[in-house]
């Protein structure tokens, strides 16, 4: 078993709360980018920002060597496809049709799809009776978010909910590339190929913006690009390499209740009753579920 410094532990900690806090402004910064741009327009802009961000990191590294491993592009381009094409299309569509607050709870599901496709149907780890029950809260605060006391599921909800699903596939081979190339290789040229593949799809499905449009939404995909897609990964990443998975997915669990207090300051958005009692069974499943040790299986 590994061991960290207490040194190592506590700018590990740091690292994944400073993540935890830029991360919650995601939902809120994506629809305050809507009011101009169209979704498909601000995930292409914002992921081809987030790509030069970590041209920088790589140039800081002096990595751009690995760029050239043939032997990693297959998984790299595996892992772009699932999240950086179909993951981050979905979610930039889903958050169009919800709210902050919504998004941010839902998106909490990627740990219960991960320990059950990780854990169950790759059989990298062996689910305990204590995992399950974790599991089994999860789906309940999420079905109480969904559904919120009716049987009428809001569109935006259930594409976040199966955008969940994909990020688990996609860092399996993320993993697989990682044991050939450094984390902000993969994510250099992820977000390289996938802005560009998601612009394309943009120009295919959706009225090209005119220079009003793009001058009153350039700070937020700034924002976005840099800030969350970029930089928020980045300490996601450095944090992982000095505290355990499981303990960095505890205290990510905080994420949605800053997106809730945010949202309620920048958006109007007061929190329901519903988000808040799903909340309770969510997280107590995260903390649950955060015990079982799974190797770095999180890059989205």
């Amino acid at each position: 078993m590994k061991f960290f410094s207490k040194k190592e532990v506590v700018q590990g900690e740091m690292f994944i709360l400073a993540e935890a806090l830029l991360w919650s402004f995601f939902p809120i910064i994506s629809i305050l980018t809507f009011s101009s741009l169209h979704p498909l327009y601000t995930a292409g802009l914002s992921t081809l920002t987030a790509a030069l961000f970590f041209a920088v990191v790589l140039t800081w590294r002096r990595r751009w060597h690995e760029v050239l491993r043939r032997d990693a592009w297959r998984d790299i381009l595996y892992t772009t496809l699932i999240i950086g094409v179909l993951f981050y299309v979905l979610v930039f569509l889903g958050i169009q049709r919800t709210t902050a607050g919504n998004s941010s709870i839902i998106a909490q599901m990627e740990v219960f799809f991960s320990f059950v496709i990780l854990g169950s149907l790759l059989k990298k780890e062996k689910l305990s009776l204590q995992h399950k029950l974790g599991a089994f809260l999860m789906v309940i605060g999420a079905l109480l978010v969904l559904f919120q006391g009716s049987f009428q599921l809001n569109d935006g909800d259930a594409i976040l909910l199966v955008a969940m699903a994909l990020p688990p596939l996609g860092n399996y081979f993320a993993q697989r590339a990682r044991k050939k190339v450094e984390s902000y290789t993969i994510m250099f040229l992820r977000s390289l190929i996938a802005g560009i593949f998601i612009l394309v799809l943009a120009l295919i499905f959706a009225p090209m913006p005119g220079p009003i449009e793009l001058q009153n939404s350039f700070v937020f995909l700034l924002v976005n690009g840099i800030l969350l897609l970029g930089l928020s990964k980045f300490f996601w990443l450095e944090g992982i390499h000095r505290i355990f998975i499981s303990k960095a997915i505890s205290l990510n669990a905080v994420t949605p209740f800053f997106t809730l207090i945010f949202a309620y300051f920048i958006l109007g958005e007061v929190p329901e009753i519903w988000q808040l009692l799903g909340l309770i069974p969510l997280v107590t499943g995260i903390l649950i579920l955060s015990e079982l040790k799974l190797k770095k299986w999180r890059t989205s």
